[in-house]
């Protein structure tokens, strides 16, 4: 879906239930920026698609906004195509993290039978584990063509979030340090990344946007709906940071 004149959003790409997870992409006049592969080599198909369409001349570049597989899943498919993927330096996923997922996922099927016929197999057709090659280390801005790209480290959700300003329409895509319908997933964090992920909406505030693309959920449109869902979810990790325990756990 195009959000504006640079910006597209890829939302709803499967993930375990009830998570659906959000991409995008903004398009400059020689580059377009993916934000975030999904969590398979067929999401990945879809948004390379929807890209494609929106600038078939332009060269793509892909960003991770973090390193949980749901945002990295579709790497694979990118590699395939010789597209370079950036992301901060520390993140690092191994074949046993993604052996794993997979066997999370299958234990997600409510039905027997279809999870121990290991029909998670279907989800990840084509998928293999592919880190980012490209490190962010030093690097602030990404020039796509008419268009400067700001990185932003935002700490919190995990160590190594990211999130990425379009300052022209001041569209904001900031993975899932902010994600809206569902409550955060805090609990692969702790308490100081808690205050971290609280300092990092603060700067998102700062930043000013009009528009923001979660990691998960509906977009944000509009300075008090903006205001008002960091509101949200600054609420829930306070709570957090007071008793010292996650929403669901």
């Amino acid at each position: 879906m195009k959000i504006s004149n640079n910006c597209y959003i890829v939302s709803g790409l499967s993930v375990e239930p009830p998570w659906a997870v959000n991409s995008g992409f903004i398009v400059g006049e020689h580059t377009t920026l993916i934000v975030d592969t999904g969590s398979n080599y067929l999401s990945a198909q879809t948004i390379y698609g929807y890209a494609l369409c929106a600038a078939p001349q332009n060269k793509l570049v892909v960003i991770n906004t973090e390193p949980h597989f749901d945002h990295i899943g579709g790497n694979c498919f990118f590699y395939e195509k010789g597209v370079e993927i950036f992301a901060h330096p520390q993140i690092y996923r191994s074949e046993a993290d993604f052996q794993q997922n997979i066997v999370e996922f299958n234990n997600t099927i409510p039905n027997e039978v279809r999870r121990k016929n290991n029909e998670s197999n279907i989800f990840f057709y084509k998928t293999k584990l592919v880190n980012p090659n490209r490190s962010l280390t030093g690097i602030k801005t990404i020039d796509i063509g008419g268009l400067i790209i700001s990185i932003h480290e935002m700490p919190g959700h995990t160590p190594f979030n990211i999130t990425l300003f379009e300052p022209e329409e001041r569209v904001l895509f900031c993975g899932d340090t902010m994600v809206t319908g569902y409550l955060p997933n805090l609990e692969n964090s702790n308490k100081t990344l808690w205050k971290s992920w609280l300092k990092a909406l603060n700067d998102i505030f700062v930043l000013s946007p009009e528009i923001i693309i979660p990691g998960h959920g509906y977009s944000i449109v509009g300075i008090d709906n903006i205001r008002n869902e960091i509101d949200k979810m600054k609420s829930i990790i306070e709570t957090a940071i007071r008793y010292n325990k996650a929403p669901t756990a």
